[in-house]
């Protein structure tokens, strides 16, 4: 008898063992709507007592509304598991945060400053992605693109620019990293992102891109707190799966949005849309960081949270144009 009941026990627990791992298959927001429908049922629950009806009906519609209410939390619940309440609290927390924001921006007419993303808890509250630009926020990389772009214009005799004017190109597509400086055709475009390619793969050795001081502490922190992060650049992939070997990132970056992955670059939005698909991660729960506004305008065209970073490429005043919502000074 005691084994009858214990195999009846073992068969109970393997069903709803089984029901509960398909229902933490669903989606999250599958999870949500279940979740949700309990309040209205709760609600009913409590009114059905002012019903016109009589106390026995009153007693089976009590019982009937309470019990769907709780068949709805208990199978929300179980649609979303840990990782899904941890969301659904990051977005309520994050959502009150936008509020005192928002209060707190009446009459301040810049974003916030800070020394690194972990000053303020508001900057990563609610955050589960981190998306960084490359160049000019992780990888220090100034000197190499430069050093590129003036011996591409040297090379195909186009008017002379100076290493500040390149400078303010990176963050664009390499085509247009010319264009945008040099009046020129689409064709001769196309011809200085070949010649800078060339060049850039001879002048492109160990030790000429550098990871800026600061940076593996910040992933390290990330990292800790649970918090996943990406690149989206405006190199080609390959330039990046290199740089992220040679400059041991490969245990912090979990995946690589090159220029050569999307039809519509920088500022646009789609890098960190593909991003976001990838990661089945929400805008509202994702931070971009970057140098220049190429990198705030393409997060705030995503609906994601920005933040600047003024040691890299562009500077304060471009990112505030911008409207990063936080700059790291």
């Amino acid at each position: 008898m005691r084994c009858l009941l214990l195999t009846e026990w073992f068969i109970c627990f393997e069903q709803n063992m089984y029901i509960k791992s398909k229902l933490q298959q669903l989606s999250f927001r599958t999870g949500v709507i279940v979740l949700l429908m309990c309040l209205p049922f709760y609600a009913l629950s409590f009114v059905q007592v002012f019903f016109p009806v009589s106390t026995a009906t009153k007693g089976i519609l009590f019982t009937v509304f309470f019990g769907l209410a709780k068949t709805f939390q208990y199978t929300g619940v179980a649609i979303l598991g840990k990782e899904g309440y941890k969301r659904v609290k990051g977005y309520l927390k994050r959502k009150r945060l936008s509020k005192s924001k928002a209060v707190e921006a009446v009459g301040e007419a810049r974003p916030r400053c800070c020394p690194d993303l972990f000053t303020n808890p508001n900057i990563l509250a609610g955050i589960r992605l981190v998306i960084f630009d490359f160049d000019g926020t992780l990888g220090d990389s100034q000197q190499l693109i430069t050093d590129t772009m003036l011996a591409t214009i040297e090379k195909l005799h186009l008017p002379k620019r100076t290493r500040e004017e390149c400078a303010r190109t990176i963050g664009l597509p390499l085509k247009e990293c010319f264009s945008s400086i040099i009046p020129m055709t689409d064709e001769k475009a196309e011809e200085c992102a070949e010649v800078y390619s060339e060049i850039f793969n001879i002048k492109n050795v160990p030790g000429a891109v550098t990871i800026f001081p600061g940076v593996f502490e910040t992933l390290d922190r990330l990292i800790a707190m649970g918090i996943r992060m990406s690149v989206a650049s405006s190199r080609n992939r390959s330039s990046l799966v290199k740089l992220m070997t040679d400059l041991k990132l490969t245990n912090y970056i979990s995946a690589l949005v090159g220029a050569d992955n999307v039809v519509n670059k920088k500022p646009a939005a789609e890098p960190v849309l593909l991003t976001l698909r990838c990661f089945n991660v929400e805008p509202h729960e994702t931070l971009v960081v970057g140098d220049t506004e190429f990198d705030i305008l393409m997060g705030r065209n995503a609906g994601t949270h920005t933040c600047g970073v003024t040691y890299g490429n562009g500077s304060r005043e471009s990112l505030e144009a911008a409207g990063a919502e936080w700059i790291v000074c």
